[in-house]
Formats: structure tokens, sequence, C-alpha cells
């Protein structure tokens, strides 16, 4: 399970539980979720996750698409943005798997990297990040710490989850349409 599925497990928890089910977990993964369980649920703190992909400006598309094949363990909706770092660690500039896919291999991951990433703070709401993930079109955004080193990533899939209202999750489907969203009687004469 990833870290921040298990913190929002443990977060479902009654209080008295929680403690004895983080002690079972492995201790590296203990420490993503003690981590992620620091920050309030409604903010992009609670909304991240820990899986990303961020090199050296100085390594190659090649080198940074290969991470991409090898990093079978990573949430694969965290590795459609790869993000590159300064000589210090902190975030240089981002490019999109497709653009990777597209760009000359031998190129450097720091030229080719749009200069200028969109990312959060851990303290933004989720206003906020569902409204710069619409705005920008991001399939994935960057959260910083105050020095501008990468924490985490939010996903669109875990904005778009939190972004939904609870009873909308839940709703029953409309009988009248058809799995295309189409209302039956369209369909029907569709078909005919």
């Amino acid at each position: 399970m990833r870290a921040d599925d298990a913190a929002d497990a443990v977060m479902d928890l009654p209080q008295e539980r929680r403690t004895g089910i983080l002690t079972l977990l492995p201790a590296a993964q203990q420490t993503k979720v003690m981590t992620l369980l620091g920050y309030h649920d409604a903010t992009a703190g609670g909304l991240m996750g820990t899986d990303f992909l961020a090199l050296p400006g100085t390594a190659t598309i090649a080198e940074a698409l290969q991470r991409v094949r090898t990093a079978t363990t990573e949430q694969p909706e965290a590795l459609t943005t790869i993000y590159s770092l300064n000589p210090d660690g902190t975030l240089a500039g981002v490019i999109g798997l497709v653009q990777a896919l597209q760009a000359d291999p031998t190129a450097l991951l720091g030229d080719a990297a749009d200069p200028e990433p969109v990312s959060a703070t851990t303290g933004d709401d989720i206003i906020d990040v569902t409204t710069t993930m619409a705005d920008y079109n991001l399939l994935a955004l960057p959260v910083l710490d105050d020095h501008g080193h990468i924490l985490g990533v939010i996903t669109v899939d875990d904005a778009l989850e939190a972004a939904i209202p609870p009873d909308w999750a839940h709703r029953e489907p409309n009988r009248n349409t058809t799995k295309t969203g189409q209302p039956e009687s369209e369909w029907n004469e569709h078909k005919q």
C-alpha cells in the first residue's frame, strides 16, 4: 500500500488502534506515513504522496526515461511528470512524460524541462490545489518545503477525490443513460 493511502487508512481507524497498526509497518513505510499524518488532510501536505521522480538537471532525457521504466514500485500516476533538480536539490524544472518521450534522448533534463514549474506548499488548501491543477492542466503538482525541496506530489486522481463531495461518490447512477452518458432514448434511436 502506498504511504498516502496507508495514512488515509490509519486516519479512518479509531484513535486507540492507530499506534498499534503503525508499529506493524516496515520502518521506511512507517516514517513516510508518520510524516504524512503530520499534515491536515484538507491541505496539500495531507493530499500529497511521496512517490515522484526527480533527477539532477545534468541527467539526460534517456536516463530519466530509463528511471521511469524501472520505477515499478512507484505510483504510476506520479510518473507522468519528471522533476529536474538544481545541484542543491531544489526544484529547477518540470517535464511531462510525453514531452520527455518526444525530446532528444541526449538532451539534458535541465535544458528540456520547463524552468518555471508550478508548485504548492504544504499548507495550501484543497480549493487552491485543485484550482491550480485545473488552471495549468496538471496531472501532478509538486509540494515544496520552504527552501524549494520537493516533499511530495499531488496527483490528479487524489485532487479529484478530495474535491468531489463525499455524497457524490455514492450517488445512484442515472438509470436513463447508457454507459456512454447518452440518454437511453437517443442510444436506442442510434442503434436502429
